[in-house]
């Protein structure tokens, strides 16, 4: 079923993807502006390169938007259709009850985008509190940094709280991808009331969450060294300034990622929704 979604899941992804490429551009522009012999950048020269750069960052964020709200009702129908197909169908005719699933799920979806907005925000907005602490555990990662720590001279104490708030923020993350999975889970279903799906959702999150932390951080591990490898290289040799730079190998690298993107997230979604398959399929049937 995975494979048959790829062609409904790529205009996403090429516009994720377009937009990424254009952001990465943009940025290059702007190193473009430097200063001539005297120390004095050349107005004629940053003026256009500002404009252009401001012009194609509006557009990158028109493009993820749309990238984001189209993937995320595509990828809500296929979740529908996969946890609604038999998966003990095997006849002849079984690649044409997938398609017929398929366009089923994205229908339905399609058709109940109010509900499915208004569950998803109920669910947000309970899990306000945990993504409080996870930006504010994120703030004190990115504050205690050890460049921070020795550019300020921060004294010994703050690195067991920096290890701290490194902890809380993974635990916190998981708790909110654990959530996030069964929300959309139980929506598609389409069968319950906007307040049933998100104390539903939020029981089975508490249920299933061993099963669901371990799909999930292996999903991580393998999108991350699949799509990223320098993101997974990084971890064993220190960053430098010259891997930051924007090279040929950017661009590469995001054209790379909406590749394997179309490919790896039908996937791993398809692998975190069979942990709760039995329970939202049961429970649907039984509405």
């Amino acid at each position: 079923m995975t494979l048959a979604f790829l062609p409904s899941f790529k205009t996403p992804i090429i516009l994720a993807t377009v937009g990424s490429l254009l952001m990465i551009a943009c940025f290059h522009a702007l190193t473009l502006i430097k200063p001539g012999g005297d120390g004095v950048i050349n107005g004629n020269i940053m003026a256009p390169i500002l404009i252009g750069a401001a012009a194609g960052m509006m557009i990158t964020g028109i493009l993820l938007l749309l990238s984001l709200s189209l993937g995320t009702l595509r990828l809500a129908g296929f979740v529908r259709a996969f946890l609604r197909c038999p998966q003990k169908t095997m006849e002849a005719d079984y690649q044409n009850q997938v398609k017929v699933y398929l366009i089923e799920g994205l229908s339905a979806v399609r058709s109940h985008k109010a509900y499915l907005v208004k569950a998803w925000l109920v669910s947000t907005v309970i899990m306000i509190p945990l993504l409080f602490v996870w930006c504010a555990c994120s703030l004190i990662i990115a504050g205690l940094s050890p460049e921070m720590i020795e550019q300020y001279k921060f004294p010994a104490e703050v690195v067991p709280l920096r290890q701290g708030a490194i902890i809380a923020a993974a635990i916190v993350g998981i708790l909110i991808s654990n959530y996030s999975i069964t929300t959309l889970a139980v929506s598609v279903m389409l069968d319950r009331s906007v307040k049933e799906t998100s104390i539903e959702a939020l029981w089975l999150a508490i249920t299933t969450s061993p099963a669901l932390t371990l799909i999930s951080l292996l999903s991580f591990v393998a999108v991350t060294v699949l799509t990223t490898p320098g993101a997974a290289l990084s971890l064993l040799h220190p960053v430098t300034e010259k891997v930051l730079q924007i090279t040929p190998l950017s661009y590469v690298s995001e054209l790379w990622q909406g590749i394997s993107g179309v490919i790896l997230i039908p996937i791993c979604t398809a692998m975190l929704c069979e942990v709760v398959r039995d329970c939202v399929v049961i429970d649907s049937s039984e509405s």
